[in-house]
């Protein structure tokens, strides 16, 4: 029996020494882990309506002697993203993204539209899972923008997958955040920004574990009308807060 445990133990495992193999299910092992190292990420959450799109994330500290880790990045004027995952990775895909923001500025003098910024990701995201040398990319990403066709809000995953949604949630817990979107998704057209921040905050309170303060939680917002992408200050952030509670 304890030689067969062994054996079985050697199968199972002997199919993820490296993403070009396949396992005899269809599997690639290494990017199913890489998948994995998002889920166990803090919570990301992104929803829109034709004007507006809100990003909400946790924010975690390794101990109470240090700052959080950052999960909201500014990329231009128009979009920018949140991550769930594996932090670094997540700032040096938000470089790559902010190269290619200008590189499309200095050639075309306009800015880069959203689902071909996000189609970026995820080719370079998909040539990590066919590629010796390189490991899948352990973040993905909510991106939200928007452009002359309007308001967008992009998910991007290791796999190479993209997906384009109305409201979105990643990370630990996320499911919970997920309910409770497809429950009020049909309330999203009519909000304002500041419903919309509200909305995004609720369904980010799903999937804490502790009460959501200026210190646990970051809030991003972008829209058409004079609304460039940017992060909410801690005041801007504590007011919505306050008021979570109310006209639920």
């Amino acid at each position: 029996p304890r030689h067969n445990r062994r054996a079985c133990s050697m199968f199972r495992n002997q199919y993820d020494q490296d993403v070009l193999t396949w396992s005899p299910q269809g599997r690639l092992h290494q990017v199913e882990y890489a998948m994995e190292a998002v889920k166990q990420g803090g919570a990301a959450i992104g929803c829109k309506n034709d004007e507006f799109v809100v990003l909400a994330t946790l924010k975690r500290a390794t101990s109470e002697l240090s700052s959080s880790q950052k999960k909201l990045f500014r990329i231009d004027d128009n979009v920018g993203i949140a991550i769930s995952g594996l932090t670094a990775d997540g700032t040096a895909a938000t470089k790559a993204l902010r190269n290619d923001c200008i590189s499309h500025k200095f050639t075309f003098e306009s800015q880069v539209e959203v689902a071909r910024l996000a189609g970026r990701v995820a080719d370079k995201s998909q040539i990590s899972t066919q590629r010796a040398g390189a490991r899948p990319s352990g973040v993905g990403m909510l991106i939200a923008g928007v452009d002359e066709q309007g308001s967008h809000l992009f998910q991007t995953c290791p796999s190479g997958n993209l997906y384009e949604h109305i409201a979105a949630a990643i990370g630990a817990r996320s499911q919970a955040s997920k309910t409770y979107l497809e429950r009020n998704v049909d309330k999203l057209g009519a909000l304002s920004l500041d419903q919309l921040v509200k909305l995004a905050l609720r369904a980010l309170r799903e999937a804490s574990t502790d009460p959501l303060t200026d210190k646990t939680c970051s809030v991003a917002v972008v829209g058409s009308k004079d609304t460039p992408f940017r992060i909410l200050s801690a005041e801007e952030l504590t007011s919505a807060l306050e008021g979570l509670d109310e006209q639920e």
